[in-house]
């Protein structure tokens, strides 16, 4: 059985290959020993590893997508929700408040006709 790396584990891994073979460049590089075709060959290989970083993780990012998509929409009805009882309930105590008020100015009325 074949154990499988998770997308971080790939994506870690991605750049630690690109910090060893940046690494490999100027050790590469700074070596007289070297030739100008291995600094080359060395920077060839940080290149790919920046082009194979990239594209695991925008393969990551089209695998993930969905659930992301998914994931806010859910949250943004959520929200919408919360905001629609919210306004409906400030709406009742309004209207309620409105009430309380007419009543009070009707037994107001009422009490000052019988007073006089």
């Amino acid at each position: 059985m074949k154990n499988k790396k998770s997308d971080c584990d790939v994506i870690l891994n991605g750049i630690e290959n690109i910090f060893g073979n940046l690494g490999n460049i100027f050790d590469t590089a700074l070596d007289e020993k070297k030739s100008k075709i291995q600094v080359v060959g060395s920077i060839f290989g940080f290149g790919g590893s920046v082009v194979k970083l990239g594209w695991n993780a925008g393969g990551c990012v089209i695998k993930h997508a969905p659930k992301a998509i998914a994931t806010v929409a859910s949250a943004k009805r959520e929200l919408t929700n919360t905001i629609t009882e919210e306004y409906h309930r400030y709406q009742i105590e309004q209207k309620e408040q409105e009430l309380d008020e007419k009543i009070a100015q009707l037994k107001y009325k009422s009490n000052t006709k019988l007073l006089k």
